[in-house]
């Protein structure tokens, strides 16, 4: 998922990033690109349940068997194929087991949210009815990798001259690291090494926002991201449509939107990006949650950059320094710059809330005044009384919350996570700023350099408000080197009980028995944010180690890991591999041994070993596809060159494309807590010779909290800013809100009993929600849910103990 509404806001800031991308012919002169990497988790999901990808004014029929999605598939790729049309390489990979971080913070959310929505917990069968068996180790994977290899073999013995002279890398399930990890893992390493062309073209297919990031964070110029337009599908015109976002274009955006006035330092824009993507980690992705103050639907990548440009010379520089990124003791933070930086975001904190909450209360009034409206006069009086003792009685506030106000913070820390006294708020603030460094850091180093750890995750449901991240130098940063788990053990942690058919049969006896605490879904979902913290790794590796003796053969294969493979076609022009894989083949070389290639002669750096497919058949995994006979297509085991030190800068010789941004193509908008309203004033176009100045420079509030758990009870709120009674409001992480979607009749209509659900797009608040936690399933990780049973307000265990959750 990466960044929610990353992608939107880049393209309305900088509309120019984006061109069309069409069906071509070699001779038709558009942009050729030398390889093509496909994030193949976002296709198999589309081929699998396009009804769920389409638009909702599209009519898609969804696959029934298995063998309807391999065609799916392979059409869609055939498209990608003829619409970039690589020279070189075609990179195909396969989300595989993921760092324990991203378990933790989307994949269990996913698959327990999809299982949850069914009204009968009965088990069912692993098909194509349950979008969970896309997941490394399950059946349905191990046929999606001989599918793959099915199709490139069989495009590698057509006719196709585009096929001919390509060589193609397929990375599948068993493969450990997500999808866009592994691409980027492999293009950092064919960099580093001799005879690498600084020219390559590179196109990257994928819809998450990380891929934006992680182009970006390459130092690639001839970066392209291809993604799915679905904005133009309707149902007389189904045909997916697709752009490119050109990521030349974007650093030509970042290096004008980033230029510092008088700066300390000599202006590097490759330390520029890398501090523009460091600072966007704060907006939360699918490793850590985002910053409370920090919004997407608010613009935060504004206030980032406004922030960031009036606080560089203050600082003294760039935040991080890639060139030490595998650094041991996090040489390449600089702590007390970045503490310098979220002191000065800080001071936008409370203003942010105060709109916030202004906004909140104008909608509920304006929610309020349409819903007697539009009631009869007998039910006017009765509705208006318990209207105004939901809403708006004081002695028990609608919102709870109500940050901003005096007192806000320690509110925050006693409803969501039960603590009052000073000593308790000042350890827990030590603790989640910790854990939120360390996650800065690991995902600095994961988008840079690799995963640092794959047992590390943010133990956390929330961030730590900007305000409390303070006084960072005194904490140490180091990760254990470890490795992945297997496939078998991340299923038993990420599948709900009702997918457990996906697993084998003696895993399946260990998840439905009470002995292993497996978390157990409730037709009640308030809180369910806290049913998964049931699992520790110890416990589960425990209860599944003495179950691997009793897999099959093929079992066993499907929960080990494996190593990327390669194939060529015999005919290809890069003989130079082409005689390595014979080698391999022809020789009495054991599976163990390696050959390297020579990068400088083949243009590909690495090592292969001989996979044991030579006999020139291959059968089909389709009946309505015929068996490869007289098979041309020759593969090999692919090792990819050792980790080096990431190069975080343009190589040489690189050319670098003509500019056509200038200053005057990006327009200039107010902060969004400094304006009325939701929605934002026209953008400000600059003249080419304007000089950037800071938009505003805000005053500093009184400290809420001088040092950890010292002086916590909050402070004065300030002037309340103007709110336009009649505006819509969007979403928002924090409190209650009233919805702008639906109309007054209809929220009256379906809450005859005076029913309503939070959140500022849908308002169907209940008057349960007198007793609340805090749930993100609509409006964010600070919305309201009734607490229920006493449970603690983060482990949902029940027993009313404060501890962080597990993964």
């Amino acid at each position: 998922m990466g960044i929610p509404s990353f992608y939107r806001w880049l393209v309305n800031r900088y509309p120019s990033i984006v061109s069309p991308a069409k069906e071509s012919r070699p001779a038709d002169g558009i942009v050729v690109y030398d390889n093509l990497y496909l994030d193949m988790n976002q296709i198999i999901h589309c081929s699998f349940h396009p009804q769920d990808q389409m638009n909702a004014g599209t009519d898609v029929c969804a696959p029934t068997t298995v063998s309807e999605v391999f065609e799916s598939m392979f059409d869609y790729l055939d498209r990608l194929f003829r619409i970039v049309r690589p020279r070189r390489l075609l990179y195909l990979a396969v989300d595989g087991v993921a760092p324990c971080a991203k378990m933790n913070g989307m994949r269990r959310g996913r698959r327990f949210a999809w299982a949850s929505e069914e009204d009968e917990m009965q088990k069912i069968s692993e098909g194509v009815s349950d979008p969970n068996v896309i997941t490394p180790g399950t059946e349905f994977m191990e046929k999606i990798s001989q599918a793959l290899t099915y199709y490139i073999r069989a495009r590698l013995n057509s006719s196709d001259p585009g096929w001919k002279h390509i060589m193609v890398i397929l990375s599948d399930a068993n493969v450990p690291g997500e999808g866009e990890h592994k691409i980027m893992s492999f293009i950092r390493a064919q960099r580093s090494m001799e005879g690498y062309d600084p020219n390559t073209r590179h196109c990257l297919f994928g819809h998450d926002a990380d891929l934006i990031m992680l182009a970006l964070a390459s130092h690639e110029v001839h970066f392209s991201i291809l993604r799915e337009d679905n904005s133009q599908l309707t149902e007389a015109d189904p045909e997916k449509q697709y752009l490119f976002l050109n990521i030349w274009v974007l650093r030509e955006y970042l290096e004008i939107e980033l230029k510092i006035l008088d700066p300390v330092c000599e202006p590097d824009i490759e330390r520029l990006i890398d501090d523009f993507i460091f600072i966007c980690f704060l907006m939360g992705n699918d490793f850590i949650p985002h910053i409370p103050s920090l919004e997407m639907k608010e613009y935060a990548p504004d206030l980032l950059i406004e922030v960031y440009k009036t606080t560089f010379n203050k600082m003294g520089g760039y935040i991080v320094n890639i060139e030490k990124v595998k650094d041991k003791h996090a040489a390449y933070l600089e702590v007390s710059r970045l503490e310098i930086f979220f002191h000065q975001l800080s001071m936008y904190e409370e203003k942010i809330f105060l709109k916030r909450y202004e906004l909140e209360q104008e909608s509920l009034k304006k929610l309020y005044r349409d819903l007697l409206r539009e009631a009869s006069e007998s039910e006017r009086l009765e509705l208006s009384r318990k209207l105004e003792d939901l809403f708006f009685n004081e002695e028990r506030p609608y919102d709870r919350l109500r940050l901003g106000l005096p007192g806000w913070k320690s509110r925050f820390y006693r409803e969501y996570f039960g603590v009052e006294t000073s000593n308790e708020i000042g350890n827990l603030q030590n603790d989640m700023a910790q854990k939120y460094l360390e996650g800065l850091c690991w995902m600095l180093q994961c988008y840079f350099a690799g995963v640092p750890s794959w047992s590390w995750y943010y133990p956390f449901y929330v961030a730590p408000f900007v305000s409390d991240l303070k006084s960072l130098s005194r904490f140490e940063i180091s990760f254990t080197v470890d490795k992945p788990l297997r496939p078998f053990d991340q299923l038993m942690a990420v599948l709900p009980l009702r997918s457990s058919c996906s697993l084998p049969e003696c895993y399946r006896k260990v998840m439905g028995c009470k002995e292993f605490d497996h978390p157990k879904l409730q037709t009640d979902t308030n809180g369910k944010r806290f049913f998964w913290n049931c699992i520790s790794e110890e416990e589960l590796l425990q209860a599944t180690k003495e179950l691997e003796k009793e897999l099959s053969m093929h079992e066993m294969r499907r929960n080990t890991p494996r190593q990327e493979k390669i194939f060529l076609q015999r005919n290809s022009n890069a003989q130079a591999l082409v005689n390595v894989i014979v080698q391999l083949q022809t020789s009495s070389c054991s599976p163990e041994q390696k050959l390297p290639i020579d990068s400088a002669i083949s243009g590909l750096g690495g090592w292969l070993s001989p996979d044991g497919l030579s006999n020139g058949f291959f059968r089909s995994p389709l009946q309505n596809l015929q068996d490869i006979t007289n098979d041309q297509a020759i593969s090999a085991i692919f090792f990819n060159p050792e980790t080096r030190n990431p190069i975080p800068r343009l190589l040489s010789n690189v050319r670098v494309p003509d500019k056509t941004v200038t200053g005057a193509d990006i327009s200039r908008r107010l902060l969004w807590h400094t304006y009325p309203g939701s929605r934002p004033p026209p953008p400000i176009v600059e003249r080419p010779d304007t000089i950037w100045k800071p938009i505003s420079t805000p005053s500093a509030p009184r400290e809420e909290h001088k040092i950890a758990g010292i002086g916590w009870m909050g402070r004065g709120r300030g002037n309340a800013l103007a709110a336009d009674e009649t505006t819509q409001l969007t979403s928002s992480s924090y409190g209650h809100g009233a919805a702008g979607s639906r109309t007054a009749a209809e929220t009256q209509r379906s809450s005859s009993s005076y029913s309503y659900r939070k959140g500022f797009r849908r308002l169907d608040m209940v008057a349960q929600s007198r007793n609340s936690r805090f749930d993100d399933s609509d409006g964010g990780a600070y919305g309201f849910r009734p607490l229920g049973n006493g449970s603690a307000p983060w482990t949902g265990d029940g027993g009313g103990s404060a501890q962080p959750r597990g993964w």
